[in-house]
């Protein structure tokens, strides 16, 4: 329960307003059972009572239902229509009573619902909170965080597990004060009813809160484990989902219908122990509770009999104790759920707390050259995917400097580090030891929005939205329609642009999913052009492309080039021969380096590279 207060700290003033509200729901409640007290001793009796009421010392129902006579007869109403013949004096007059009862309900009902609004209120307002911190926090990450997390595991914490979260605060949170509230009101009732026979709820509580916290541990155990085989089985479903063609095209659907079956088991099996125990939990407070209820109706018989409590004390002895049991079967269901959403808690923590590597700086020194970038270095640079001795180095001791409009071209074999040395420019990862340099300023020096602007990315995976190719062109700038267009023919995209329906308006699907793999890359070029960074980064932009394809996309690269520093990472060597330098890069190190023909002169790892794609 302490993790959930603590979300509700900031909301502090709501919540007190909430728990108050409910709080007088519970003392109107426990005065309208109380009214029954009147009902027996001066409605449905012919008889005054010899004993007086200790309910009606408790709230004065007398003084109240005289206020409510008196008034009605200065408004004309005709009370002696309703009131018995015989015991005048003894009796309460039936209208009256009906009055203030159906005062108290409505009192009852109108706080009942304010609190329970606020406490659904206070919930919806901690859930779009925490799902906009987990999202803030998620953007803010470097790439290495989604190396540990997959995207179905990420989607669950952020949807499924904040869901369950918000249904415990809104509605089980409430639940959980209204029925404590209840329970500590009618308690106290029984005690002034009856202090002695009251005396032993001291002793049986504590009985009954036992099986509590017992079930509550097991439900956090199995509500964290089943939560984290629906993350699996998200991640391993979006998969096979972004794969279909694959999966079709090698008849697999067998195989993974089987490997998502052992996932959704895992589920089930975990969800159904935390199932048994949150079932069993609310029968088994049902017995405590209705042995405490027989013993009292028992003991409570003798003390009628005794002439020491009237019948309506002793209905009302009933009504709060069987008032007692009731909420004491709901705190035991909500506490239930509400420990399956404290079960979920640490795995959205994880995430919240987890550690961001790359930090912006103390003092970030001003980059005021843009775009004028003379010169890139790195300066004895080493690089692994983590701090474990265990894990293999990625890159070992790279020096290199590029100077500005020079296109560097870089290949190797799959794993040489290629793509891993040109994230490290934009931070995207930090190096372990050495550093690199723009214009002699060391990179972890500069605010990364500085720093993250002088690069325009074009990769191999296309990254499009489901949005217009206006806005996919125009990503994260506000752009007139004008430049948009500009980009969209020096990216050669103009053409089939214009026969869309919508043309610039035309929404492209989920992953552009609507648009051929050409067409993709050149919104994806034209999106760089649009930037117009003065670094420019490739990395395989044309490997996925058909001959045409590739050389349209080819030229608008080309035209692209031109006025910028490029670092270019290629399969196909054909597309590098122009390079001013070409980096060949195996296990990490940079084994060879020069232009296109130096490098077939030297014979040497490069011309074995040329040699192999020929062959093949």
């Amino acid at each position: 329960m302490k993790p959930f207060l603590q979300l509700l700290k900031p909301y502090r003033t709501a919540f007190i307003g909430a728990m108050a509200a409910l709080f007088l729901a519970a003392l109107f409640n426990s005065a309208m059972t109380g009214l029954v007290t009147s009902l027996m001793d001066g409605v449905i009796t012919n008889q005054p009572t010899t004993t007086e009421s200790r309910a009606d010392k408790i709230f004065g129902y007398k003084e109240r239902l005289k206020d409510v006579k008196e008034t009605l007869e200065k408004w004309g109403v005709p009370f002696e229509k309703f009131q018995k013949p015989s015991g005048k004096d003894a009796l309460v007059n039936p209208l009256s009573w009906a009055i203030l009862a159906l005062f108290l309900f409505s009192t009852q009902a109108l706080f009942e619902y304010i609190g329970t609004y606020l406490m659904g209120k206070l919930g919806l307002r901690v859930v779009v909170k925490m799902r906009q911190n987990l999202v803030d926090k998620v953007l803010s990450l470097p790439l290495i965080f989604f190396k540990a997390y997959s995207t179905g595991d990420l989607l669950a914490r952020i949807n499924t597990d904040v869901l369950r979260i918000q249904q415990a605060i809104s509605v089980k949170m409430a639940e959980l004060f209204k029925s404590t509230t209840n329970a500590v009101v009618f308690l106290i009732l029984a005690f002034l009813l009856n202090w002695k026979l009251s005396l032993t709820l001291f002793v049986l509580v504590p009985l009954i809160g036992l099986p509590i916290a017992i079930f509550s541990k097991k439900i956090r155990k199995h509500a964290s484990r089943s939560q984290a085989n629906l993350g699996s089985l998200t991640s391993h479903l979006k998969e096979v989902l972004v794969g279909i063609r694959i999966v079709k095209g090698f008849q697999k659907e067998k195989f993974e219908s089987e490997k998502l079956a052992k996932e959704n088991h895992g589920f089930y099996r975990h969800s159904l122990r935390e199932l048994r125990i949150v079932a069993m939990t609310t029968p088994i407070m049902s017995i405590l509770g209705m042995l405490v209820i027989v013993a009292f109706v028992c003991y409570g018989s003798v003390i009628i009999q005794s002439g020491t409590m009237t019948q309506g004390d002793f209905l009302f002895y009933i009504l709060v104790i069987y008032q007692l049991y009731q909420p004491i079967k709901r705190i035991a269901k909500a506490n239930s759920e509400i420990q399956q959403a404290v079960g979920v808690l640490p795995r959205i923590d994880e995430i919240l707390n987890w550690e961001n590597s790359i930090l912006e700086p103390m003092e970030p020194r001003r980059f005021d050259l843009f775009p004028d970038i003379e010169t890139i270095r790195f300066r004895h640079v080493h690089f692994s995917y983590g701090v474990s001795p265990d894990i293999a180095p990625v890159l070992h001791d790279i020096n290199l400097e590029i100077h500005k409009g020079r296109v560097i071209a870089l290949v190797g074999a799959s794993g040489s580090g290629k793509s891993t040395l040109v994230n490290l420019l934009p931070r995207f990862y930090d190096v372990n030891q050495g550093a690199i340099e723009i214009n002699g300023l060391d990179i972890r020096k500069m605010k990364l929005t500085d720093l993250r602007q002088l690069f325009a990315i074009v990769t191999q995976d296309t990254v499009l939205f489901n949005d217009t190719i206006h806005n996919n062109i125009g990503y994260g700038m506000d752009v007139s329609r004008e430049r948009v267009m500009s980009a969209a023919r020096k990216a050669y995209a103009d053409h089939f642009i214009e026969e869309l329906s919508n043309g610039y308006d035309t929404f492209i699907g989920e992953s552009g999913n609507n648009l051929s793999g050409g067409q993709r890359q050149r919104l994806s070029i034209a999106r760089a052009i649009l930037k117009n960074a003065p670094i420019l980064i490739l990395d395989e932009a044309t490997s996925a492309l058909d001959t045409e394809s590739e050389r349209e996309v080819q030229m608008a690269l080309e035209d692209l080039m031109k006025t910028k520093t490029t670092l270019v990472i290629a399969h196909r060597l054909s597309t590098i021969r122009q390079a001013d330098e070409i980096l060949v890069l195996d296990r990490g190190r940079i084994v060879e380096r020069g232009n296109h023909q130096q490098l077939l002169t030297a014979n040497g790892p490069y011309k074995k590279l040329i040699q192999l794609q020929e062959v093949g």
